[in-house]
């Protein structure tokens, strides 16, 4: 190996004192941030390194790599060792700053707002506290009257109070005591504290209160005169309808609920001079008044559901007459109440001064003084509100309920009602209410639409077995013994006439216009046996017989001739006029030739048989119009009513004497005709 010829690097121990050069190569060369090499330890550090040998810039990487790894370690370690105290450490300079940065923002605050607030505080300190001395000032008054305050203050829930319980004597001394309170206050100042209007506010509601409960017994059902007299009592002495009070002209909803006829009305000057005691008088009407409606409504539901009905059965009747015997129990019941307590609560009380300064001894020439003439014009007036209110009691609430509701009763039921009503009426004559004059025209009224129904019905069921075959197609058919047989025409003696007396048929001997006429000497009650011949006049006559029967439990004198015009246009006219048309078309059918069963055995009996059949249904006829029709007006007027049935007996109209006469006529033209046809043969 070849020696090293080198010479040995000299020892530089020069200091470069100028390293700028040197920087600016090391920051190119190394990629280091100028700012780096620039800082005053890096530029010691290079100007150190020009004093090193070139061994030692050489090894000065590997001994910075060591001290760097040493360095690296050492911190690690240190880290790992002491790693709290550096989040300490941390923690402390951030509560550090955040400190120091609200210390300076308060210390701003301090100045600028603060401070300055406190300075205008301390200027305006004068000024409050003489507000807060004044209100203090006043507290301490309070505290001083704090005994009397709370007595005031407890007057409007002691009335609350006694107004709960009923005692209505204590609460109006309360009034008074609070009113007195007030007045003395208003006298000594000119102005009245606010502490007592407040007062006075309450109070007059706690007193409102007191007059709606007085006001709600007058409208309790169960109320009895003691509860209701002492009501009244208390509201004379509220005078809550006295000139000062808020009611004092008459609630619109009172004196609509009580309506005087026209010729009671009152002018509208006597309207505003209504006293305190008539319109508690007419707050107490009122009030029973709804009472006596809430009793009769159920009834009255029930009553009214079945007159709506429309026609009504037997059993349905019945139940009817019971709702009307309880609606009349509670009309009468209420009403008489409700009259007697008003009685003795205003018309007693109105009465005494009257009757006190007639015990006292007056000259007949003595002119009444103007206190007795309003004490009697005041007794007067309360009186016209009882009479009022009974009449419209009596039309509002009974005779609509009892118009529509008796004619569709039937006549057996009539009666016990009349007698319910009657002792009703004369019960109430006592306290001057006696309706027996309307009871006669509104029963009249009842009987006259019944009677006049069932005989129509009766008439009307008579007529209807008399139709006419419409046509020669057309057919009747019955059944003769078990086989049913058809023909045009039914012969008369198979359902006009008994088969007893077919063969000679009873006829009348006295001719038919005198019987009409009312003029025959037979019982009026007993019907004739010729009817019992004739099987159809003798069912019409039990229906007619059966209607006059139920009439005789009731019959009013006024509605006979009403009941006669029925009987004669409505039942006995058109009967006669049914007979007659079904007579003379049947007779005309034989003249025509037309086929008419003849006998019960289906033989022909050939012109004996036809002549049977039409001296049967002439018979029959006559029998009607001679027997059956007089017998039925002589029934009527005779029987039921005892009246004397002669020619001068009025007559409705011409229609039943007109179907006689036109019935006779054709008897007359039967005659000639047969007697023609036999001068010929």
């Amino acid at each position: 190996m070849d020696e090293d010829t080198s010479p040995a690097p000299v020892q530089n121990t020069s200091r470069l004192k100028d390293v700028s050069h040197l920087t600016d190569v090391i920051a190119l060369s190394a990629e280091v941030p100028l700012q780096q090499v620039t800082k005053p330890h890096s530029q010691r550090y290079i100007s150190d390194l020009t004093t090193y040998s070139l061994k030692d810039l050489l090894a000065e990487p590997t001994i910075l790599q060591t001290q760097s790894h040493h360095l690296t370690s050492s911190l690690t370690s240190l880290t790992h060792t002491s790693y709290p105290t550096f989040l300490s450490l941390h923690q402390t300079t951030n509560a550090l700053t955040t400190s120091l940065t609200s210390l300076s923002s308060s210390l701003d605050s301090l100045l600028t707002s603060s401070l300055p607030a406190l300075e205008e505080c301390a200027a305006g300190w004068k000024d409050r506290t003489e507000t807060v001395l004044k209100e203090r000032s006043k507290a301490r008054v309070v505290l001083e009257q704090h005994e009397k305050i709370r007595d005031l203050l407890e007057i409007p829930l002691l009335i609350d109070t006694c107004v709960r319980n009923g005692y209505f004597a204590e609460a109006l001394s309360l009034v008074s005591h609070a009113k007195a309170l007030a007045a003395n206050a208003s006298a000594s100042n000119k102005s009245s504290p606010l502490i007592l209007s407040s007062v006075l506010s309450e109070v007059h509601h706690s007193i409102m209160q007191m007059l709606l409960s007085l006001l709600s017994t007058l409208y309790e059902p169960n109320r009895k005169l003691p509860a209701l007299w002492k009501a009244v009592n208390f509201l004379r002495k509220m005078d809550v309808f006295g000139p000062s009070s808020p009611f004092a002209s008459a609630p619109p909803h009172l004196t609509s609920l009580i309506a005087l006829p026209e010729s009671e009305k009152v002018s509208e000057s006597i309207d505003d001079s209504i006293s305190s005691e008539e319109q508690i008088a007419l707050a107490f009407l009122v009030g029973r008044e709804s009472c006596l409606k809430s009793t009769l409504e159920p009834c009255g539901s029930d009553i009214s559901r079945m007159t709506n009905h429309g026609e009504l059965d037997d059993r349905e009747k019945e139940d009817l007459a019971r709702y009307l015997k309880k609606y009349i129990d509670f009309w009468r019941e209420g009403v008489y109440d409700v009259i007697t307590q008003y009685s003795s609560i205003f018309l007693e009380k109105s009465s005494a001064p009257n009757s006190q300064q007639s015990n006292k001894p007056r000259q007949l020439d003595s002119p009444t003084t103007s206190s007795e003439s309003e004490i009697i014009q005041g007794w007067a007036r309360l009186h016209t509100l009882i009479t009022t209110y009974g009449s419209r009691a009596l039309t509002a609430y009974l005779l609509p309920t009892l118009s529509p509701s008796l004619p569709l009763l039937s006549m057996s039921l009539l009666p016990s009602l009349l007698t319910q009503l009657t002792y009703c009426s004369s019960a109430f004559a006592r306290v001057g209410l006696d309706f027996r004059g309307i009871l006669s025209a509104l029963f009249s009224h009842a009987v006259t639409e019944i009677v006049s129904q069932e005989l129509r019905t009766a008439g009307d069921k008579f007529s209807a077995r008399f139709k006419i075959p419409s046509g020669p197609s057309s057919s009747n058919t019955r059944t003769i013994n078990g086989a049913s047989r058809s023909n045009k025409w039914e012969p008369p003696t198979d359902w006009l006439v008994t088969p007893a007396t077919a063969a000679l048929p009873p006829v009348p001997v006295t001719p038919a216009t005198p019987a009409v006429a009312g003029f025959t000497h037979s019982p009026p009650h007993i019907p004739p046996q010729i009817l019992a011949a004739y099987p159809p006049l003798a069912e019409h006559a039990n229906a007619l017989l059966g209607v006059l029967n139920g009439l005789r439990l009731l019959a009013p004198t006024s509605i006979l001739h009403a009941l006669s015009a029925v009987l004669d246009d409505a039942v006995l006219a058109p009967g006669g006029r049914a007979v007659h048309a079904y007579v003379k078309a049947f007779c005309r059918a034989q003249d025509n030739g037309s086929g008419v069963r003849r006998s019960m055995d289906g033989e022909d009996g050939g012109a004996d048989g036809d002549e049977r059949e039409r001296r049967v249904i002439m018979a029959f006829g006559q029998v009607y119009f001679g027997i059956l029709v007089p017998f039925m007006r002589r029934a009527l007027v005779e029987g039921v009513y005892g009246i004397k049935l002669d020619a001068s007996f009025e007559v409705a109209s011409d229609a039943l004497p007109t179907s006689v006469m036109d019935w006779e006529d054709y008897v007359l033209e039967q005659t000639e005709q047969s007697d023609e046809s036999s001068n010929e043969s």
